[in-house]
């Protein structure tokens, strides 16, 4: 979280340092301030707005382990492995407080339930994070137009790489998820069968 707040801090201070000494729009410094220091807070609000929609307002079916719709491929997965996804993804934020699920490790593997639940989790943590990359750049049009490629772009890219990250580790995980739930459904039926 300190690595997070500390790049969000960085990115605002060279979008202030850039605005104060090249001056594009000959703004005051204390708009420049103004302007620069609102966005991480507006950012913030957009992905928590953007989170609260998508897991709140569209139905769990849509975001259960059978849903064909939020399938990995192993081409997708190769693509985080190549963007280097297994060695930074344990150093990630993880913010599942905020849904009193953690998706940091699987704390009960032999739980075919929770395991499900992971799933959904995962389905819901990814399309939120989509949703707050997109909802960045709709601060273009809450700011005067000429601002947009010296304040909201960087400020919104910098979003959309933070939530990014996360979003390729949730997809990442996905596959060994339903592989999990997958034996955990057949060690069930094998055990109905031999109850019966």
């Amino acid at each position: 979280m300190i690595l997070y707040i500390a790049l969000i801090a960085f990115a605002d201070i060279c979008i202030i340092a850039f605005n104060a000494v090249c001056n594009p729009l000959g703004l005051s410094v204390r708009t420049i301030l103004i302007a620069a220091l609102i966005l991480p807070f507006a950012l913030i609000a957009i992905d928590g707005l953007a989170a609260t929609v998508v897991r709140w307002c569209l139905p769990a079916k849509w975001f259960d382990y059978s849903s064909r719709f939020q399938a990995v491929s192993k081409r997708e997965c190769r693509i985080y492995e190549l963007l280097g996804v297994k060695l930074w993804k344990d150093r990630v934020v993880e913010l599942g407080m905020f849904t009193k699920f953690s998706k940091k490790s699987v704390e009960n593997p032999e739980d075919r339930a929770y395991i499900e639940r992971f799933i959904l989790e995962c389905n819901y943590g990814a399309l939120c994070h989509l949703a707050g990359i997109a909802g960045g750049y709709f601060l273009i049009f809450c700011y005067p137009p000429s601002f947009a490629p010296y304040f909201v772009i960087p400020a919104a890219t910098v979003n959309a790489v933070l939530s990014f990250l996360p979003f390729m580790i949730l997809r990442y995980n996905l596959p060994r998820l339903h592989r999990i739930r997958a034996i955990l459904e057949k060690r069930e039926a094998l055990h109905a069968k031999r109850d019966s």
